[in-house]
């Protein structure tokens, strides 16, 4: 009787070392993941918020007037600015120091609060030497390798973290001068191990202002997981306002965080 006792006892032991250790491995990771929030401005257009690992849309007047006056790390034309308070009025963003000095900014700030500290990358611009891929993304939508360009780039850079770079390309014929095409494109894919994925693609008859030009914004880590996100822009004609994508590449694809639209 005794025996099975101490059978009980050790089995009981191995079970609440076995919760411990459990609880160590991924209960603290998954309370610490659902602590982190942070609020993600991008320019005059978009302001995301992630609180309890999920995506909000702030778009009130209420929720924005909120946000005014808090602390923000501020980036302007791929570079970083440093912390300063925002204030939102007339529908823009304006940067004040601590001491209340306006500061001289763009439409293009990009800047987040949270209580955490994001990634934040810019990867440089590169030209497209070899136009392999982005004729067999042209000949996949039925667009012809003739079409002229106001648009051609790619990126390369590790958005999962496996030590290889992948390509970012972006092609596009939005805002043509000189001649009206039939159709207007705008193409954004990734290339990894010889491999297309597709990211954003809009394909439309041409009436002339309904153009889309799309851009990487920022590459960044929004949950801290060391695998990058990216925001994926597209500005418009005159001063309609422009898209936000927030895109996350999971399993072999990209999958939309959240958007502006």
């Amino acid at each position: 009787m005794k025996s099975n006792n101490k059978v009980y006892i050790v089995l009981l032991v191995i079970l609440f070392v076995f919760f411990i250790v459990m609880f160590l491995l991924f209960g603290i990771d998954n309370i610490k993941k659902e602590s982190y929030s942070s609020t993600i401005i991008v320019g005059n257009s978009s302001v995301f918020q992630y609180k309890k690992e999920r995506w909000m849309n702030i778009r009130m007047k209420t929720s924005l007037d909120e946000l005014s006056w808090n602390t923000f790390k501020v980036y302007q034309d791929k570079q970083e600015l440093g912390d300063y308070e925002l204030w939102y009025s007339d529908n823009r963003w304006y940067a004040f120091d601590h001491n209340r000095n306006a500061i001289n900014t763009e439409d293009s700030i990009f800047a987040y609060d949270g209580n955490y500290d994001l990634k934040i990358n810019y990867p440089e611009e590169q030209q497209v030497s070899n136009l392999e891929y982005v004729y067999q993304v042209l000949m996949d939508n039925n667009i012809s390798t003739s079409e002229e360009f106001t648009s051609l780039y790619k990126i390369n850079f590790d958005i999962d973290n496996d030590h290889i770079e992948e390509e970012f390309y972006i092609v596009s014929n939005a805002f043509t001068t000189g001649y009206t095409p039939e159709k207007i494109f705008s193409i954004a894919f990734m290339v990894k191990n010889n491999s297309i994925y597709p990211i954003y693609q809009d394909i439309r008859n041409n009436n002339y202002y309904d153009s889309c030009k799309p851009y990487y914004n920022v590459f960044l880590d929004v949950n801290n997981d060391n695998q990058y996100e990216f925001i994926l822009s597209c500005g418009k004609y005159s001063n309609q306002e422009q898209i936000d994508i927030l895109y996350q590449f999971v399993e072999n694809q990209f999958k939309i965080l959240i958007s502006n639209q």
